[in-house]
């Protein structure tokens, strides 16, 4: 037990760990012991008890402290990220309710993509082709293609410019409103997938063969070329919205391995 916990103190900020140590000490000198029943006294009793509500807590700071050691972000934009607010009609915090939710359930590549933005409305929306890599649930098969539509994706202001001074689709002059000033437009700093990146997806069929993510912006995650997983969503955006992206939160820097196993699990008991 007092290895263990010295080891939690090691990997803590210097700050914490003079009542670490004390906690150590008491440990080392038996008065914390994870069985009570030796102890005689009821002040001794009473310090057990701190002692292991202090330790199990400290647990869950380390444990909290290596999933953001482990986290890994990219925006895959180069350009600013504007973040629309929407209510959403369902959201989800397990992959189980991804799972159950998705007709489709795959890793896939995006191999081509298209924005649609509306001007008048000054909003846009993406549909991405994407090429089914490996297949977990649906009645589709590995290099299947499926087109999937997200709310959001690249918008040049100069062109809203160009609307409502009442020129739509008109060249510009003289090159008279600047370079291009792209904005990436996303749901709650989530922006839509990107051409020549992989994911992990959780699919609901809309309408005529197209499909969304479920949850909207919750069922999806990058893959990189290590097969490690990658938030697209930014660490400070997850902690503003709870559990609404709990999937980077708990994935992000992990092997992809670990979501395989468990989404197999779920599917493999839903068929018993």
């Amino acid at each position: 037990m007092g290895i263990q916990v010295g080891k939690i103190i090691s990997k803590l900020p210097l700050v914490s760990h003079v009542p670490l140590l004390l906690i150590y000490h008491l440990v080392e000198r038996g008065v914390l012991t994870i069985s009570i029943k030796n102890l005689k006294s009821t002040k001794k009793i009473a310090l057990a008890t701190i002692g292991l509500i202090t330790i199990a807590g400290l647990a869950v700071y380390y444990i909290g402290d290596l999933k953001k050691q482990s986290f890994l972000y990219s925006s895959d934009t180069d350009y600013k990220i504007v973040s629309g607010e929407v209510w959403f009609r369902e959201t989800f915090n397990s992959v189980k309710g991804l799972a159950e939710n998705a007709d489709i359930i795959a890793e896939a590549e995006v191999i081509s993509q298209k924005n649609n933005p509306n001007y008048e409305r000054l909003d846009v929306y993406t549909v991405s082709e994407l090429r089914l890599t490996k297949v977990y649930k649906g009645d589709v098969e590995i290099d299947d293609t499926v087109s999937v539509l997200e709310t959001g994706g690249e918008f040049d202001e100069r062109e809203t410019a160009k609307y409502f001074a009442g020129k739509p689709g008109s060249k510009l002059v003289n090159d008279d409103l600047g370079e291009p000033r792209i904005t990436s437009v996303g749901i709650e700093g989530s922006i839509p997938m990107k051409e020549g990146n992989k994911y992990f997806v959780f699919l609901t069929e809309d309408k005529d063969d197209v499909y969304n993510i479920v949850g909207s912006v919750q069922g999806k995650i990058k893959i990189n070329s290590e097969n490690t997983l990658v938030s697209q969503v930014s660490p400070e955006t997850i902690d503003q919205h709870g559990d609404l992206y709990f999937l980077q939160e708990s994935y992000s820097g992990h092997n992809i391995s670990e979501l395989r196993n468990e989404v197999e699990q779920l599917i493999a008991s839903s068929l018993n």
